[in-house]
């Protein structure tokens, strides 16, 4: 294929890149870093207006689109997008008549679909597409708090819940509002126009595929989809935890499931980062065809072993954000379980809190096992390798993974590693480690103990991780292949492009 203007890729995350540390950040930096002759586009979801950017963009991140869904009512307020002119314009021309007229139709079948167990995708993309034109034209808040939207809202959930069981309670007026608050929200991402590339590129199958879904439809635009951690699955595990009406949790199992399932259809190809991760996806009914799998890749020139600082205690590190799914709590259980064979114990933690409910429960239980003098909560690093050769043990304590870069510059490190058996962590790890069950602190305590106790085996572990590294899990090997895969898919996108809606 030869042209002359590089490929164009339009790149969405959600809560991660540019404007939040941790490793789907470090993909997106890499990808956009170390492709400089493809010009990216950033499509960042993000929880308020304001976040400011961690990292140092490369120059060809040609523009960086903030799609707040949180912290304001009128995405009109954080309308850099759109002139004054337009925003007023779709103002004046939202009347009770048009929402009525336009709107509200659209809006029922969308409910329909969103809240059915068995939706047609290709039903819901249309009408997502309809929703979409129609927030180009028409102001979003007044038509989201009209009362023709409040009642489409109240029946379509009201007539979903009265198919279920006849004991289940009927759901509250503040439950309702609860859920058409967070619809509001969660929505917004509509707003917002669609930047025209070459490729559409999103890093989760979340609501910040939707916009490659649009592009898709609407252009024809080719729609890459990384899956990183399934995120599903994670979504199951934390709205348990974080949501405490039944009620709520089943609206969004609901909507998040239709989510990740039109993310699924309408990609061309998913590239889970790990095998593991594709037996969700053909679960969820991606064929074995439209799947591909890239690892990810560290650059071993900067992650090589050296000789450790001697700080004469038994270090055991742990890089990761301090969230439920990092099971840091049970690598302090575990460590509670080593103090009393190692007098000159060392557990550290390095990472910036994500969740502060889980941070202080951490730091609690720090202090009811009396284990304030042996383990340290060190905050982020950035010098990642020396924290990796200085330890003698990495220790990672993850209830849920995909294919952890602090894991994969750890092995590059040559350190010798404890890792839980969970997500693609087997397949990046191999036997150049020690796996064991996830929530089994006796475990992890057994299996970091045999490896401080054994510095032969430590040095042959951390041998054979490294060369691990340079056989399977390169950058080099990690761009090679997202290059080709944008060059491919481009060669192969029709030449008459798709007709984009006009209402």
């Amino acid at each position: 294929m030869s042209r002359q203007e590089p490929i164009s890729v339009l790149l969405t995350t959600e809560g991660t890149y540019p404007f939040y540390t941790g490793g789907v950040s470090t993909w997106c930096h890499r990808l956009t870093h170390e492709l400089p002759n493809i010009d990216f586009t950033v499509l960042a979801v993000v929880t308020n207006p304001s976040p400011q950017s961690k990292y140092e963009l490369a120059p060809n991140v040609r523009d960086v689109i903030k799609v707040p869904q949180w912290g304001l009512l009128q995405p009109a307020e954080y309308s850099c997008h759109q002139p004054p002119s337009v925003v007023l314009r779709n103002l004046w021309n939202t009347t009770p008549q048009v929402i009525a007229a336009h709107f509200k139709p659209i809006f029922e079948r969308f409910l329909v679909l969103l809240l059915s167990s068995n939706c047609d995708k290709e039903d819901l993309g249309q009408v997502l597409i309809k929703l979409h034109s129609y927030f180009q034209w028409f102001d979003y808040q007044k038509t989201m708090n009209s009362m023709d939207a409040w009642n489409v809202l109240q029946y379509a959930l009201r007539a979903v819940w009265a198919c279920r069981p006849p004991p289940t309670e009927q759901p509250t007026l503040a439950e309702v509002k609860q859920v058409y608050r967070l619809l509001y929200h969660l929505l917004m991402v509509l707003h917002f126009p669609i930047p025209c590339s070459d490729i559409a590129h999103s890093s989760a199958a979340s609501f910040c595929g939707l916009p490659c879904v649009l592009a898709k439809l609407a252009n024809g635009t080719p729609y890459v989809l990384t899956e990183h951690g399934v995120y599903l699955r994670e979504q199951y595990l934390n709205l348990r935890r974080q949501v405490k009406s039944f009620f709520v949790r089943w609206f969004l199992y609901r909507v998040i499931e239709n989510v990740v399932e039109l993310n699924y259809y309408f990609a061309d190809l998913v590239v889970p980062v790990c095998a593991y991760n594709s037996r969700w996806e053909k679960h969820l009914g991606v064929p074995q065809s439209r799947i591909k799998v890239i690892f990810n890749g560290v650059d071993p020139e900067k992650f090589y072993p050296y000789e450790q600082e001697k700080s004469g205690r038994a270090r055991v590190s742990s890089v990761g954000l301090i969230y439920p799914l990092k099971g840091q709590l049970d690598l302090i259980d575990a460590a509670a379980m080593l103090r009393p064979q190692f007098d000159n114990l060392d557990v550290r933690f390095y990472g910036t809190p994500a969740d502060r409910e889980y941070f202080d429960s951490c730091m609690a239980k720090v202090a009811e096992s009396g284990l304030h003098d042996c383990v340290t909560f060190a905050g982020s690093t950035s010098e990642p390798w020396k924290v990796y050769n200085d330890a003698d043990v990495m220790a990672f304590p993850s209830i849920s993974e995909a294919f952890p870069y602090a894991l994969l510059e750890a092995m590059s490190s040559g350190a010798a590693i404890v890792a839980t058996d969970v997500g693609g962590v087997r397949e990046a790890l191999g036997d150049c480690g020690l796996l064991v069950p996830a929530r089994t602190p006796e475990a992890m305590a057994g299996a970091i103990s045999f490896l401080l106790n054994n510095a032969a085996e430590r040095k042959r572990l951390g041998q054979m991780a490294r060369a691990r590294v340079l056989k399977h899990f390169t950058e080099e090997q990690f761009l090679n292949s997202y290059e080709s895969t944008y060059c491919k898919l481009l060669s192969s996108r029709p030449q008459q492009l798709l007709p984009a809606y006009s209402s």
